[in-house]
């Protein structure tokens, strides 16, 4: 059974409001108890103390995912969404699917770890 809520670092590649639009989405009621999301103002700007926090580092676009640090500790993970390089509809849709993909897998584990404590 999961102890605490996963920790997600989001970032663009620069500061344009995404990361922070993603946390205001990982707020919902439905997705608040699985995931923790912390926005970085830009992922040139992600310091040390980010990455020993995260589970996951979060690059919103294929451009932050090519200015990930290189050098993160083996319990923070990279992982890029391709989402829509400004925000709006769209990017609310795209984002809410791949915060509930990520959060319906941790539940599905879940459930198996409860059957095995049985």
């Amino acid at each position: 059974m999961y102890k605490r809520r996963a920790r997600l670092l989001v970032a663009a590649e620069r500061p344009d409001g995404r990361a922070a639009r993603v946390a205001e989405l990982a707020a919902a009621a439905e997705l608040e108890n699985w995931i923790e999301v912390r926005p970085a103002q830009a992922m040139a700007e992600v310091t040390d103390a980010d990455l020993a926090w995260a589970d996951l580092l979060v690059a919103l676009d294929t451009a932050a995912a090519r200015a990930i640090p290189s050098q993160r500790p083996a319990t923070c993970r990279p992982k890029c969404w391709q989402l829509p390089g400004e925000t709006g509809a769209d990017f609310d849709l795209q984002t809410l699917e791949a915060l509930r993909c990520m959060v319906g897998g941790m539940r599905m584990l879940a459930r198996v770890d409860a059957d095995d404590d049985a």
